[in-house]
Protein backbone atom coordinates (compact mmCIF):
# COMPACT_ATOMS: atom_id res chain seq x y z
CA UNK A 1 0.00 0.00 0.00
CA UNK A 2 0.68 3.65 -0.75
CA UNK A 3 0.16 6.41 1.16
CA UNK A 4 0.93 10.10 -0.67
CA UNK A 5 2.62 12.04 1.81
CA UNK A 6 1.65 15.34 0.93
CA UNK A 7 -2.44 15.27 0.89
CA UNK A 8 -3.04 14.72 5.15
CA UNK A 9 -6.28 13.15 4.97
CA UNK A 10 -5.75 11.13 1.70
CA UNK A 11 -6.49 7.66 1.86
CA UNK A 12 -3.98 5.17 0.89
CA UNK A 13 -3.92 4.13 -3.09
CA UNK A 14 -3.06 0.66 -4.63
CA UNK A 15 0.27 1.06 -6.25
CA UNK A 16 -1.82 -0.03 -9.27
CA UNK A 17 -4.17 2.27 -9.40
CA UNK A 18 -3.21 5.30 -12.14
CA UNK A 19 -5.02 6.70 -14.11
CA UNK A 20 -5.08 9.21 -16.99
CA UNK A 21 -7.77 12.45 -15.87
CA UNK A 22 -8.52 15.26 -17.64
CA UNK A 23 -9.23 18.59 -15.83
CA UNK A 24 -11.16 21.21 -17.32
CA UNK A 25 -11.04 24.70 -16.64
CA UNK A 26 -14.35 26.40 -18.43
CA UNK A 27 -14.07 29.96 -20.14
CA UNK A 28 -15.11 32.66 -18.35
CA UNK A 29 -19.20 33.28 -18.21
CA UNK A 30 -20.15 37.27 -17.68
CA UNK A 31 -22.96 39.62 -18.30
CA UNK A 32 -23.51 40.60 -22.08
CA UNK A 33 -22.99 44.16 -20.61
CA UNK A 34 -20.38 43.44 -18.55
CA UNK A 35 -17.77 46.23 -17.44
CA UNK A 36 -15.16 43.43 -15.75
CA UNK A 37 -14.49 40.18 -16.97
CA UNK A 38 -11.11 38.53 -15.25
CA UNK A 39 -8.61 37.06 -17.11
CA UNK A 40 -6.15 35.09 -14.64
CA UNK A 41 -4.20 32.08 -14.67
CA UNK A 42 -6.27 28.86 -13.09
CA UNK A 43 -4.02 28.64 -10.14
CA UNK A 44 -7.13 26.01 -8.70
CA UNK A 45 -6.24 24.00 -11.75
CA UNK A 46 -2.58 24.01 -11.43
CA UNK A 47 -2.67 22.79 -8.08
CA UNK A 48 -5.01 19.80 -8.48
CA UNK A 49 -2.70 18.98 -11.68
CA UNK A 50 0.11 19.16 -9.65
CA UNK A 51 -1.33 16.96 -6.50
CA UNK A 52 -2.54 14.06 -9.30
CA UNK A 53 0.91 13.78 -11.19
CA UNK A 54 2.35 13.66 -7.62
CA UNK A 55 0.21 10.57 -6.93
CA UNK A 56 1.28 8.76 -9.98
CA UNK A 57 -1.65 9.93 -11.89
CA UNK A 58 -1.40 10.86 -16.25
CA UNK A 59 -3.07 14.21 -16.34
CA UNK A 60 -4.76 16.72 -19.23
CA UNK A 61 -5.19 20.32 -18.57
CA UNK A 62 -7.60 22.09 -20.83
CA UNK A 63 -7.98 25.91 -19.79
CA UNK A 64 -10.89 26.92 -21.44
CA UNK A 65 -10.14 30.59 -21.44
CA UNK A 66 -6.31 30.44 -21.50
CA UNK A 67 -6.47 28.43 -25.01
CA UNK A 68 -8.68 31.23 -26.89
CA UNK A 69 -7.73 33.97 -24.47
CA UNK A 70 -8.21 36.74 -27.50
CA UNK A 71 -11.35 34.88 -28.34
CA UNK A 72 -14.94 36.69 -27.22
CA UNK A 73 -18.82 35.26 -27.91
CA UNK A 74 -22.08 35.80 -27.19
CA UNK A 75 -24.26 32.76 -26.26
CA UNK A 76 -28.16 32.91 -26.13
CA UNK A 77 -29.21 30.94 -23.28
CA UNK A 78 -28.19 31.82 -20.88
CA UNK A 79 -27.58 35.20 -22.52
CA UNK A 80 -24.22 36.15 -21.69
CA UNK A 81 -20.64 36.49 -22.88
CA UNK A 82 -17.78 34.18 -23.21
CA UNK A 83 -14.38 34.44 -23.07
CA UNK A 84 -12.39 31.71 -24.36
CA UNK A 85 -13.17 28.27 -26.23
CA UNK A 86 -16.37 27.01 -27.65
CA UNK A 87 -18.00 24.29 -26.03
CA UNK A 88 -17.48 22.30 -28.91
CA UNK A 89 -13.74 22.98 -28.99
CA UNK A 90 -13.07 21.87 -25.41
CA UNK A 91 -14.91 18.63 -26.01
CA UNK A 92 -12.96 18.18 -29.12
CA UNK A 93 -9.74 18.25 -27.19
CA UNK A 94 -10.70 15.50 -24.33
CA UNK A 95 -8.26 12.87 -25.19
CA UNK A 96 -10.06 9.68 -26.55
CA UNK A 97 -8.65 7.47 -23.78
CA UNK A 98 -9.79 9.77 -20.52
CA UNK A 99 -10.52 7.36 -17.54
CA UNK A 100 -12.04 10.64 -15.49
CA UNK A 101 -12.82 13.89 -16.23
CA UNK A 102 -12.93 16.92 -13.58
CA UNK A 103 -15.02 19.91 -14.20
CA UNK A 104 -14.95 23.03 -11.88
CA UNK A 105 -17.14 25.85 -11.24
CA UNK A 106 -16.04 28.29 -9.26
CA UNK A 107 -19.09 30.79 -9.18
CA UNK A 108 -22.51 30.16 -9.27
CA UNK A 109 -23.63 33.05 -12.44
CA UNK A 110 -21.57 30.59 -14.66
CA UNK A 111 -23.23 27.17 -13.71
CA UNK A 112 -26.38 27.03 -16.46
CA UNK A 113 -23.20 27.68 -18.82
CA UNK A 114 -21.18 25.05 -16.98
CA UNK A 115 -23.93 22.27 -17.24
CA UNK A 116 -24.41 22.64 -20.84
CA UNK A 117 -20.49 21.87 -21.24
CA UNK A 118 -20.52 18.81 -18.62
CA UNK A 119 -23.71 17.37 -20.82
CA UNK A 120 -21.87 17.72 -23.86
CA UNK A 121 -18.76 15.97 -22.53
CA UNK A 122 -21.34 13.69 -21.37
CA UNK A 123 -22.89 12.96 -24.47
CA UNK A 124 -19.44 12.75 -26.05
CA UNK A 125 -17.85 10.11 -23.27
CA UNK A 126 -21.04 8.35 -21.88
CA UNK A 127 -18.85 5.77 -20.05
CA UNK A 128 -16.57 7.89 -18.40
CA UNK A 129 -17.16 9.24 -15.07
CA UNK A 130 -17.54 13.13 -14.92
CA UNK A 131 -17.12 14.93 -11.31
CA UNK A 132 -17.31 18.37 -11.23
CA UNK A 133 -16.19 20.75 -7.50
CA UNK A 134 -14.95 24.11 -7.11
CA UNK A 135 -16.81 27.11 -4.33
CA UNK A 136 -20.50 26.87 -6.33
CA UNK A 137 -20.30 22.81 -6.60
CA UNK A 138 -19.50 22.82 -2.14
CA UNK A 139 -22.64 25.10 -1.77
CA UNK A 140 -25.13 23.44 -3.89
CA UNK A 141 -24.07 19.66 -5.25
CA UNK A 142 -27.44 18.14 -4.17
CA UNK A 143 -28.94 20.41 -6.55
CA UNK A 144 -26.15 19.95 -9.24
CA UNK A 145 -26.76 16.10 -8.87
CA UNK A 146 -30.28 16.12 -9.39
CA UNK A 147 -30.41 18.51 -12.27
CA UNK A 148 -27.50 17.49 -13.89
CA UNK A 149 -27.63 13.83 -14.18
CA UNK A 150 -24.46 13.49 -16.24
CA UNK A 151 -22.49 14.60 -13.16
CA UNK A 152 -21.52 11.36 -11.22
CA UNK A 153 -19.99 13.05 -7.94
CA UNK A 154 -19.51 16.55 -6.44
CA UNK A 155 -16.01 17.63 -4.72
CA UNK A 156 -16.25 19.51 -1.53
CA UNK A 157 -13.98 22.53 -0.23
CA UNK A 158 -10.63 21.99 -0.81
CA UNK A 159 -9.56 19.77 -3.48
CA UNK A 160 -6.34 18.36 -3.86
CA UNK A 161 -6.37 15.36 -1.20
CA UNK A 162 -10.06 14.62 -2.85
CA UNK A 163 -9.11 14.60 -6.16
CA UNK A 164 -6.23 12.30 -5.94
CA UNK A 165 -8.72 9.89 -3.94
CA UNK A 166 -11.04 10.52 -6.69
CA UNK A 167 -8.71 9.50 -9.59
CA UNK A 168 -7.99 6.02 -7.07
CA UNK A 169 -11.52 5.19 -6.00
CA UNK A 170 -14.11 6.96 -8.16
CA UNK A 171 -16.89 4.99 -9.08
CA UNK A 172 -15.58 1.68 -7.72
CA UNK A 173 -16.08 2.75 -4.46
CA UNK A 174 -17.60 6.49 -3.66
CA UNK A 175 -18.51 5.56 -0.36
CA UNK A 176 -14.53 5.47 0.87
CA UNK A 177 -13.75 8.88 -0.35
CA UNK A 178 -14.23 11.47 2.39
CA UNK A 179 -15.91 14.72 1.13
CA UNK A 180 -18.04 14.27 -1.88
CA UNK A 181 -21.27 13.99 -2.30
CA UNK A 182 -22.13 11.41 -5.26
CA UNK A 183 -25.14 9.62 -6.69
CA UNK A 184 -25.56 6.21 -5.42
CA UNK A 185 -25.53 3.75 -8.22
CA UNK A 186 -27.99 1.39 -6.94
CA UNK A 187 -30.73 4.23 -6.46
CA UNK A 188 -29.85 7.16 -8.48
CA UNK A 189 -29.92 9.23 -5.03
CA UNK A 190 -27.86 11.97 -3.51
CA UNK A 191 -25.50 10.22 -1.05
CA UNK A 192 -22.61 12.20 1.30
CA UNK A 193 -19.81 10.67 2.71
CA UNK A 194 -17.72 11.41 5.53
CA UNK A 195 -16.87 15.10 5.50
CA UNK A 196 -12.89 15.78 4.81
CA UNK A 197 -10.78 17.97 7.49
CA UNK A 198 -8.53 20.40 5.69
CA UNK A 199 -5.21 20.45 4.87
CA UNK A 200 -3.39 21.86 8.00
CA UNK A 201 0.28 21.62 6.61
CA UNK A 202 -0.20 23.93 3.49
CA UNK A 203 3.54 23.51 2.91
CA UNK A 204 2.92 19.71 1.94
CA UNK A 205 0.99 20.47 -0.97
CA UNK A 206 2.25 20.26 -4.59
CA UNK A 207 3.65 23.01 -6.40
CA UNK A 208 0.58 24.10 -8.96
CA UNK A 209 1.62 21.79 -12.23
CA UNK A 210 1.85 25.49 -14.44
CA UNK A 211 3.82 23.61 -17.05
CA UNK A 212 0.39 21.87 -17.92
CA UNK A 213 -1.46 24.72 -18.80
CA UNK A 214 -0.87 27.90 -21.53
CA UNK A 215 0.86 29.88 -19.07
CA UNK A 216 2.53 32.30 -21.26
CA UNK A 217 -0.81 33.22 -22.67
CA UNK A 218 -1.52 34.89 -19.46
CA UNK A 219 2.00 35.96 -19.25
CA UNK A 220 2.30 37.80 -22.51
CA UNK A 221 -1.15 39.79 -22.26
CA UNK A 222 -1.61 42.52 -20.43
CA UNK A 223 -4.04 41.20 -17.95
CA UNK A 224 -3.84 41.08 -13.80
CA UNK A 225 -6.70 41.17 -11.50
CA UNK A 226 -5.06 43.76 -10.08
CA UNK A 227 -2.98 46.63 -12.12
CA UNK A 228 -0.82 45.69 -15.61
CA UNK A 229 2.75 45.68 -13.73
CA UNK A 230 4.22 43.44 -16.76
CA UNK A 231 4.66 39.50 -16.43
CA UNK A 232 2.23 38.96 -13.65
CA UNK A 233 2.18 35.35 -11.98
CA UNK A 234 -0.35 34.36 -9.49
CA UNK A 235 0.65 32.32 -5.68
CA UNK A 236 -0.49 31.56 -2.66
CA UNK A 237 1.00 32.18 0.97
CA UNK A 238 -2.13 31.24 3.00
CA UNK A 239 -5.31 29.26 2.70
CA UNK A 240 -8.92 29.90 4.43
CA UNK A 241 -10.40 32.95 5.93
CA UNK A 242 -11.08 33.12 9.59
CA UNK A 243 -13.66 35.76 9.71
CA UNK A 244 -17.25 35.13 8.42
CA UNK A 245 -19.17 37.71 6.90
CA UNK A 246 -22.65 36.72 5.95
CA UNK A 247 -22.65 37.95 2.07
CA UNK A 248 -19.59 35.42 1.63
CA UNK A 249 -19.97 31.22 0.84
CA UNK A 250 -16.14 30.91 1.75
CA UNK A 251 -16.99 29.66 5.24
CA UNK A 252 -18.60 26.59 4.01
CA UNK A 253 -15.61 25.84 1.07
CA UNK A 254 -13.03 26.53 3.31
CA UNK A 255 -14.20 26.66 7.14
CA UNK A 256 -12.99 29.19 9.23
CA UNK A 257 -9.62 27.72 9.57
CA UNK A 258 -6.84 30.04 8.08
CA UNK A 259 -3.16 28.53 7.73
CA UNK A 260 -0.52 30.34 6.45
CA UNK A 261 2.70 29.04 4.55
CA UNK A 262 5.99 29.83 6.03
CA UNK A 263 7.00 33.31 4.90
CA UNK A 264 10.70 32.12 3.64
CA UNK A 265 9.04 28.93 1.02
CA UNK A 266 6.70 31.95 -0.46
CA UNK A 267 10.29 33.86 -1.28
CA UNK A 268 11.95 30.54 -2.50
CA UNK A 269 8.65 29.96 -4.99
CA UNK A 270 8.60 33.39 -5.95
CA UNK A 271 12.59 33.30 -6.96
CA UNK A 272 11.88 29.76 -9.02
CA UNK A 273 9.07 31.59 -10.50
CA UNK A 274 11.44 34.87 -11.14
CA UNK A 275 14.13 32.30 -13.22
CA UNK A 276 11.94 30.11 -14.63
CA UNK A 277 8.90 32.10 -16.23
CA UNK A 278 11.23 35.66 -16.31
CA UNK A 279 8.25 37.31 -14.00
CA UNK A 280 7.98 41.50 -13.20
CA UNK A 281 5.38 40.94 -10.16
CA UNK A 282 3.33 38.31 -8.28
CA UNK A 283 -0.71 38.39 -7.37
CA UNK A 284 -1.51 37.04 -3.86
CA UNK A 285 -4.75 35.63 -4.61
CA UNK A 286 -5.35 34.63 -0.64
CA UNK A 287 -9.35 35.06 0.35
CA UNK A 288 -7.33 37.35 3.19
CA UNK A 289 -3.61 37.61 2.87
CA UNK A 290 -3.40 40.00 5.83
CA UNK A 291 -4.26 38.54 9.35
CA UNK A 292 -1.20 38.92 11.24
CA UNK A 293 1.00 41.42 11.37
CA UNK A 294 3.93 39.32 12.14
CA UNK A 295 3.81 37.25 9.29
CA UNK A 296 3.42 40.35 6.79
CA UNK A 297 6.58 42.08 8.66
CA UNK A 298 9.01 38.59 8.27
CA UNK A 299 7.75 38.33 4.47
CA UNK A 300 8.65 41.90 4.07
CA UNK A 301 11.47 41.61 5.77
CA UNK A 302 12.99 38.67 3.63
CA UNK A 303 11.71 40.07 0.08
CA UNK A 304 13.86 42.78 1.40
CA UNK A 305 16.91 40.97 2.15
CA UNK A 306 16.78 39.42 -1.11
CA UNK A 307 16.91 41.94 -3.04
CA UNK A 308 14.19 40.66 -5.89
CA UNK A 309 13.64 43.16 -8.94
CA UNK A 310 9.38 42.58 -8.89
CA UNK A 311 6.75 44.16 -7.94
CA UNK A 312 3.69 42.96 -6.09
CA UNK A 313 -0.11 42.80 -5.62
CA UNK A 314 -2.91 42.22 -2.98
CA UNK A 315 -5.83 42.33 -5.77
CA UNK A 316 -8.31 40.17 -3.85
CA UNK A 317 -9.39 42.43 -0.73
CA UNK A 318 -7.86 42.36 3.22
CA UNK A 319 -8.47 43.74 6.63
CA UNK A 320 -7.12 46.83 7.94
CA UNK A 321 -6.55 45.44 11.52
CA UNK A 322 -2.52 44.30 10.51
CA UNK A 323 -1.91 47.68 7.83
CA UNK A 324 -0.73 50.15 9.93
CA UNK A 325 2.16 53.08 9.39
CA UNK A 326 4.65 50.22 9.82
CA UNK A 327 3.42 47.68 7.90
CA UNK A 328 2.19 49.79 4.64
CA UNK A 329 5.65 51.09 5.05
CA UNK A 330 7.07 48.32 4.38
CA UNK A 331 4.92 47.00 1.98
CA UNK A 332 5.63 50.02 -0.36
CA UNK A 333 9.36 49.85 0.32
CA UNK A 334 9.04 45.91 -0.74
CA UNK A 335 7.51 46.35 -3.81
CA UNK A 336 3.91 46.30 -3.14
CA UNK A 337 2.28 48.21 -5.99
CA UNK A 338 -1.30 47.15 -5.60
CA UNK A 339 -3.74 46.63 -2.43
CA UNK A 340 -6.99 46.31 -1.96
CA UNK A 341 -9.24 46.85 0.98
CA UNK A 342 -12.79 44.89 1.80
CA UNK A 343 -15.03 47.93 3.53
CA UNK A 344 -18.17 46.77 1.92
CA UNK A 345 -20.60 49.48 3.05
CA UNK A 346 -20.15 52.74 4.27
CA UNK A 347 -23.18 52.30 7.05
CA UNK A 348 -21.83 51.16 10.17
CA UNK A 349 -25.53 49.57 10.59
CA UNK A 350 -25.23 46.98 7.63
CA UNK A 351 -21.28 46.41 8.61
CA UNK A 352 -22.59 45.15 11.39
CA UNK A 353 -25.33 43.44 9.86
CA UNK A 354 -23.19 41.32 7.63
CA UNK A 355 -20.50 41.17 10.52
CA UNK A 356 -17.88 43.22 8.71
CA UNK A 357 -15.82 43.65 12.18
CA UNK A 358 -13.92 46.82 10.63
CA UNK A 359 -13.82 50.29 11.86
CA UNK A 360 -14.14 52.87 9.04
CA UNK A 361 -11.73 55.38 10.93
CA UNK A 362 -8.71 53.00 11.04
CA UNK A 363 -9.44 51.41 7.24
CA UNK A 364 -9.47 55.09 6.22
CA UNK A 365 -6.25 55.85 8.36
CA UNK A 366 -4.53 52.55 6.82
CA UNK A 367 -5.70 53.96 3.17
CA UNK A 368 -4.05 57.79 4.32
CA UNK A 369 -0.90 55.59 5.20
CA UNK A 370 -0.66 53.59 2.16
CA UNK A 371 -1.33 56.12 -0.68
CA UNK A 372 1.69 58.55 1.60
CA UNK A 373 4.12 55.44 0.36
CA UNK A 374 3.10 55.33 -3.04
CA UNK A 375 0.50 52.49 -3.45
CA UNK A 376 -2.29 52.57 -5.61
CA UNK A 377 -5.50 51.16 -3.57
CA UNK A 378 -8.42 50.26 -4.09
CA UNK A 379 -11.80 49.39 -1.49
CA UNK A 380 -14.71 47.20 -2.77
CA UNK A 381 -18.33 48.46 -1.72
CA UNK A 382 -21.73 46.84 -2.12
CA UNK A 383 -24.96 47.99 -2.20
CA UNK A 384 -28.79 46.15 -2.40
CA UNK A 385 -28.11 43.88 0.85
CA UNK A 386 -31.82 42.45 2.08
CA UNK A 387 -32.09 44.64 5.14
CA UNK A 388 -30.32 47.84 3.31
CA UNK A 389 -31.90 51.31 4.25
CA UNK A 390 -31.59 53.70 1.69
CA UNK A 391 -29.99 56.08 4.19
CA UNK A 392 -26.98 52.94 4.40
CA UNK A 393 -26.80 53.43 0.77
CA UNK A 394 -26.31 57.40 1.00
CA UNK A 395 -23.88 56.69 3.48
CA UNK A 396 -22.11 54.01 1.12
CA UNK A 397 -22.27 56.64 -1.72
CA UNK A 398 -20.78 59.36 0.75
CA UNK A 399 -17.75 56.88 2.00
CA UNK A 400 -17.30 56.20 -2.06
CA UNK A 401 -17.09 59.92 -2.44
CA UNK A 402 -14.58 60.48 0.33
CA UNK A 403 -12.28 57.80 -0.64
CA UNK A 404 -12.67 59.82 -4.02
CA UNK A 405 -11.07 62.92 -2.03
CA UNK A 406 -8.55 60.92 -0.20
CA UNK A 407 -6.98 59.60 -3.33
CA UNK A 408 -7.95 56.18 -3.11
CA UNK A 409 -7.52 55.11 -7.16
CA UNK A 410 -10.37 52.45 -7.74
CA UNK A 411 -14.30 52.11 -5.46
CA UNK A 412 -15.87 49.97 -7.34
CA UNK A 413 -19.85 49.56 -5.67
CA UNK A 414 -20.83 45.94 -6.36
CA UNK A 415 -24.43 45.01 -6.60
CA UNK A 416 -25.16 42.34 -3.99
CA UNK A 417 -25.90 38.37 -5.33
CA UNK A 418 -26.93 35.53 -2.81
CA UNK A 419 -24.49 32.96 -3.46
CA UNK A 420 -25.28 29.47 -2.32
CA UNK A 421 -23.52 29.06 0.69
CA UNK A 422 -23.91 31.97 2.44
CA UNK A 423 -25.50 33.14 4.88
CA UNK A 424 -27.33 35.90 3.44
CA UNK A 425 -28.52 32.80 0.82
CA UNK A 426 -30.22 31.26 3.50
CA UNK A 427 -31.87 34.34 5.49
CA UNK A 428 -33.44 35.03 1.72
CA UNK A 429 -34.74 30.72 1.61
CA UNK A 430 -36.61 31.29 5.15
CA UNK A 431 -38.10 34.20 3.91
CA UNK A 432 -39.34 32.66 0.75
CA UNK A 433 -37.36 35.35 -1.39
CA UNK A 434 -35.29 32.96 -3.12
CA UNK A 435 -37.22 29.47 -3.88
CA UNK A 436 -35.74 26.75 -5.84
CA UNK A 437 -32.54 26.85 -7.65
CA UNK A 438 -34.23 27.12 -11.11
CA UNK A 439 -32.73 28.65 -14.24
CA UNK A 440 -33.95 31.95 -13.47
CA UNK A 441 -32.19 32.68 -10.06
CA UNK A 442 -29.04 31.69 -11.69
CA UNK A 443 -29.33 34.08 -14.98
CA UNK A 444 -30.16 36.69 -11.89
CA UNK A 445 -26.66 36.45 -10.69
CA UNK A 446 -25.02 37.70 -13.43
CA UNK A 447 -25.79 41.39 -12.96
CA UNK A 448 -22.90 42.00 -10.71
CA UNK A 449 -20.60 43.17 -13.04
CA UNK A 450 -23.56 45.20 -15.30
CA UNK A 451 -23.97 48.55 -14.91
CA UNK A 452 -27.29 47.83 -16.93
CA UNK A 453 -29.31 45.80 -14.40
CA UNK A 454 -29.86 45.34 -10.77
CA UNK A 455 -30.71 42.88 -8.34
CA UNK A 456 -34.04 42.44 -6.20
CA UNK A 457 -34.01 41.51 -3.12
CA UNK A 458 -33.90 44.67 -1.04
CA UNK A 459 -37.18 45.48 0.23
CA UNK A 460 -36.31 49.37 1.09
CA UNK A 461 -34.78 49.96 -2.86
CA UNK A 462 -36.71 48.82 -5.92
CA UNK A 463 -33.74 47.23 -8.47
CA UNK A 464 -33.79 50.60 -10.78
CA UNK A 465 -32.93 52.43 -7.66
CA UNK A 466 -30.01 50.55 -6.54
CA UNK A 467 -29.09 50.89 -10.44
CA UNK A 468 -29.45 54.30 -10.72
CA UNK A 469 -27.09 54.40 -7.14
CA UNK A 470 -24.55 52.10 -8.44
CA UNK A 471 -23.95 54.24 -11.52
CA UNK A 472 -24.41 57.80 -9.46
CA UNK A 473 -21.85 56.99 -6.76
CA UNK A 474 -19.22 54.98 -9.56
CA UNK A 475 -19.37 58.30 -11.65
CA UNK A 476 -19.10 60.85 -9.02
CA UNK A 477 -16.50 58.48 -7.36
CA UNK A 478 -14.04 58.40 -10.87
CA UNK A 479 -15.26 62.74 -11.46
CA UNK A 480 -13.85 63.13 -8.32
CA UNK A 481 -10.91 60.95 -8.60
CA UNK A 482 -9.99 62.57 -11.69
CA UNK A 483 -11.35 66.43 -10.91
CA UNK A 484 -9.40 66.76 -7.83
CA UNK A 485 -5.71 65.16 -9.43
CA UNK A 486 -5.91 66.24 -12.92
CA UNK A 487 -2.31 64.85 -13.39
CA UNK A 488 -4.06 61.33 -13.10
CA UNK A 489 -5.24 62.47 -16.77
CA UNK A 490 -2.19 62.52 -18.25
CA UNK A 491 -1.42 59.15 -16.51
CA UNK A 492 -3.90 57.79 -17.70
CA UNK A 493 -3.86 58.74 -21.70
CA UNK A 494 0.02 57.82 -21.49
CA UNK A 495 -0.41 54.13 -19.70
CA UNK A 496 -3.59 53.58 -22.35
CA UNK A 497 -1.37 55.45 -25.46
CA UNK A 498 2.27 54.45 -24.95
CA UNK A 499 3.58 52.72 -22.03
CA UNK A 500 0.62 49.39 -21.80
CA UNK A 501 1.09 49.28 -18.12
CA UNK A 502 -1.88 50.34 -15.95
CA UNK A 503 -1.69 51.98 -12.45
CA UNK A 504 -5.26 51.59 -11.71
CA UNK A 505 -7.89 48.64 -12.45
CA UNK A 506 -10.16 51.43 -14.12
CA UNK A 507 -7.20 51.86 -16.94
CA UNK A 508 -7.29 48.36 -16.66
CA UNK A 509 -10.40 47.59 -17.43
CA UNK A 510 -10.38 50.42 -20.46
CA UNK A 511 -7.05 48.84 -21.53
CA UNK A 512 -9.06 45.41 -21.82
CA UNK A 513 -11.78 46.81 -23.57
CA UNK A 514 -9.87 48.48 -26.52
CA UNK A 515 -7.94 45.33 -26.89
CA UNK A 516 -11.22 43.67 -27.18
CA UNK A 517 -12.15 46.10 -30.10
CA UNK A 518 -8.93 46.15 -31.67
CA UNK A 519 -8.97 42.64 -31.82
CA UNK A 520 -12.23 42.44 -33.51
CA UNK A 521 -11.33 45.46 -35.75
CA UNK A 522 -8.50 43.08 -36.63
CA UNK A 523 -10.93 39.83 -37.15
CA UNK A 524 -13.02 42.12 -39.52
CA UNK A 525 -10.15 43.22 -41.82
CA UNK A 526 -8.85 39.51 -42.26
CA UNK A 527 -12.17 38.15 -43.23
CA UNK A 528 -12.08 41.26 -45.59
CA UNK A 529 -9.06 40.22 -47.57
CA UNK A 530 -9.42 38.48 -50.60
CA UNK A 531 -6.40 35.18 -51.33
CA UNK A 532 -6.06 35.25 -55.13
CA UNK A 533 -7.15 32.21 -56.95
CA UNK A 534 -4.35 30.94 -59.10
CA UNK A 535 -5.46 30.22 -62.47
Amino acid sequence: MQVLPSLGGAIEHEPHVRRRVVLIRPPVVSARNSYSSPVTPPLALAYLAGSLRAAGHEVTTIDGLGEAIDEVWFHDDPECRVRGLTIPEIVSRIPANAELIGVSCMFSQAWLFVRQLVNAVAERFPGVPLVVGGEHVTAAPEVILETCPAVGACALGEGEATVVDLAAYFPEVPERIAGIVYRDPATGQARRSAGRPRIKDVSSIPRPAWDLLPLEEYLSRPFASGVNAGRTMPILATRGCPYKCSFCSSPQMWTQRYYPRPPLEVIEEIEDYIRDYRIDCVEFYDLTAIVKKEWVMEFGTLLKERGLNLTWQLPSGTRSEALDAEVTKLLADTGCRYLVYAAESGSPRMLKKIHKKVKLPRMVESMRNAKRNGMSLRCNLMIGLPEEERSDAYRTLRFQAKLALLGVDDVPLYMFSPYPGSELFKFLQEKGVIGELDDDYFRSLLCQMDLTTSSSYCEAMSPRELALYRLLGMSTFYGLSYLSRPWRIARTAKNLLISGKTDTVFEQRISEALRRRLTKLRARVRARVRVPVPV
